[in-house]
């Protein structure tokens, strides 16, 4: 028996080599299959002869939530010629993802890309990276798994495109931290570089006057918070600041940690409305640094931008000094944005322009002057045009709720969103989604800015971020009637309590 067994392991053993050479084979004639696949789908499918602007980013570079894209509208104010040429705009980017596989795409493309044209790329990505302050999730295996994208699976563009399409269906995120930001932004760059294009990195725009995202009910400090917040709501800011700051001071452990954020943006925003807007800055700063589930970049990853700007020598659109100085005391808000960190039409409009200068700059072109109104440029196409008017208010509105659960007051937050499916409402009046984000909005609102758990819940599990931008069905309707008339009679009752 001994003798047989002995025989299978020097059979397996003498297999092992040969399969594996065999494997490596079929790997390398992929990988060669898929490359030559790609050059020649850029060669032959291709334009000749114009200029190419290529655009990597996340959703808000995707154009989201409204139909035209910021690098659409740079070659609009651009008159789609650059350096002489008819302008290709090539939007790669992806709503939605991290910079790891917004990286892949662009290498794939930039690999693949026709270098007889003349080519930019603009870079403004960073919004979707939800680097926490976390650290515990980055174990060691993670670690080791993340160093095999790097050096080794990177190398492949068939491999890493295959595994990312199975990690995306495993929702699996890996380490997210502002060296995996940092890794992945310089291979973009360095990838366009080789390609003989021009990376034009930008830096990244966001919301100052929203707080900061807490997913937590169980706040032990809920009622201090509260009653601070009442300070704040009586006009009474120098109280309000000094109560939020001991509440700082204190939450230096447990789940108390999470409301630093929280509490650093309230400073802020009394401070602010005390007409101290050089002292607010730092607060709403510190606020977007320490966010804890973040669904905005942190200014930390607006430094490592400007750091590899210098550090490469290309081009840089200060988008968030641009922001910052174009708005009311120095801090951004709804002026230019819907949502956390999606522009409104103005402010695409702001960011795209900004766009154009710099590259009509680089490459002798020259910028429109004639378009100022935003509405010119983001009024949609097609038929249906009430309802298209409405959507992308819709699905800012849906975002803002969507990160609206606490037991403490977040109004910047409900009060944009109750504005924002208003503006859904005015431009079409018969649309029930509006209607149901906007009656969800002022029940919080007037839920002295809570949001009731039951109802976040119910919001989630049936009408979650993207599912809310589905059409509701009429059994959808009917739930939704009977579900938000319960609670909008609790929240009546309750007031006349408390009167």
């Amino acid at each position: 028996m001994e003798v047989k067994l002995l025989s299978l392991r020097g059979r397996f053993a003498r297999l092992l080599l040969p399969v594996a050479l065999l494997c490596f084979a079929a790997a390398i004639a992929a990988e060669s299959g898929y490359r030559l696949a790609l050059f020649l789908n850029g060669r032959f499918h291709g334009e000749r002869g114009v200029f190419e602007l290529y655009a990597v980013g996340d959703s808000s570079m995707r154009g989201i939530p409204f139909h035209i894209s910021p690098p659409e509208i740079a070659g609009q104010l651009l008159g789609d010629q650059l350096a002489g040429r008819r302008l290709r705009v090539v939007n790669l980017a992806e709503g939605g993802s991290s910079i790891y596989p917004q990286a892949l795409r662009a290498i794939r493309t930039m690999k693949s890309r026709d270098r007889r044209n003349p080519a930019a790329v603009l870079i403004y990505a960073g919004h979707a990276e939800n680097i926490t302050v976390e650290k515990s999730r980055n174990t060691f295996l993670l670690g080791a798994y993340a160093q095999f994208r790097r050096h080794i699976l990177l190398h492949s563009l068939l491999f890493s495109k295959l595994v990312f399409t199975l990690e995306r269906s495993l929702l699996f995120y890996g380490i997210r931290d502002l060296g995996h930001y940092e890794f992945y932004l310089r291979k973009t760059i360095e990838a366009v570089l080789d390609a003989g294009a021009t990376p034009v990195l930008a830096t990244l725009g966001c919301n100052f006057k929203i707080e900061p995202a807490i997913y937590n009910y169980r706040l032990p400090s809920a009622e201090k918070v509260i009653k601070a917040f009442g300070l704040e709501e009586r006009g009474e800011y120098a109280k309000a600041v000094e109560q939020y700051s001991r509440l700082y001071a204190g939450a230096e452990h447990g789940e108390e940690v999470v409301l630093r954020p929280y509490l650093a943006y309230r400073s802020g925003r009394c401070l602010e409305l005390m007409g101290k807007t050089a002292a607010a800055l730092p607060r709403f700063i510190e606020a977007l640094e320490t966010e804890i589930s973040p669904v905005r970049a942190k200014p930390s990853q607006n430094d490592i931008i400007r750091r590899l700007a210098r550090e490469y020598a290309i081009p840089l659109v200060d988008a968030d000094a641009l922001f910052i100085s174009s708005s009311p005391g120095g801090i951004p808000g709804e002026e230019f944005f819907m949502d956390p960190m999606h522009p409104n039409a103005a402010g695409s409009l702001l960011l795209s322009r900004a766009f154009a200068e710099r590259l009509a700059g680089l490459f002798q072109g020259k910028v429109r002057s004639d378009i100022r109104d935003p509405m010119a440029i983001f009024e949609p196409p097609g038929d249906n045009l009430v309802e298209r008017r409405s959507e992308p208010y819709i699905a800012a509105g849906a975002c803002l709720l969507w990160t609206a659960q606490s037991s403490i007051p977040i109004p910047e937050r409900l009060k944009l969103a109750e504005r924002d499916f208003a503006r859904a409402l005015a431009a079409s009046s018969g649309n029930f989604r509006a209607r149901v984000g906007h009656r969800i909005s002022v029940l919080s609102v007037n839920n002295n800015y809570i949001m009731p758990g039951e109802v976040y819940d119910w919001f989630q599990a049936n009408r979650s971020y993207y599912e809310f931008r589905r059409p509701m069905s009429g059994v959808d309707k009917e739930a939704a009637e009977k579900f938000l008339s319960k609670w909008e009679k609790l929240a009546a009752k309750a007031a006349g309590a408390s009167r």
